[in-house]
């Protein structure tokens, strides 16, 4: 059975490595086979990775879109190391990531990694994004 996605004006979607934006009108299609797939509200883009736990998530998200490639592995548990001494009150929330990867469930750790930017942000929002 297909997947239905119904885009809205200007939104994007990653399918398989191509970055799909939508025109100014409301789109719907519908995609057959085994394809990485991203909404745009999942997609974080290099430039935004800019804490220690957007890092990991833009990692994890890139091996999801790779189908795992293991050259990204050690950049991921560089930037796991990196989060656990930066923030240990964070490690209940790595955890469920870690799993995830160990799995090569992609998709369920980007999903973990998702509740660990919030987590992230309840506990250093503050600091990591100052209001002046």
């Amino acid at each position: 059975m297909p997947l239905k996605i119904e885009l809205k004006p200007n939104e994007s979607i990653i399918v398989g490595e191509a970055l799909i934006t939508n025109d100014g009108e409301r789109t719907r299609f519908y995609i057959e086979g085994n394809v990485p797939i991203l909404r745009e509200r999942f997609i974080l883009r290099e430039k935004d990775a800019n804490t220690p736990s957007k890092r990991v998530y833009f990692i994890v998200q890139q091996l999801y879109l790779s189908k795992g490639d293991t050259t990204l592995q050690n950049m991921y548990l560089t930037y796991v190391r990196d989060l656990q001494d930066a923030a240990p009150s964070l490690i209940p929330y790595i955890a469920p990531v870690n799993e995830a990867v160990l799995q090569g469930d992609y998709y369920a750790a980007i999903k973990a990694a998702a509740v660990l930017l919030e987590k992230e942000d309840e506990a250093f929002g503050a600091m990591l994004n100052p209001q002046f």
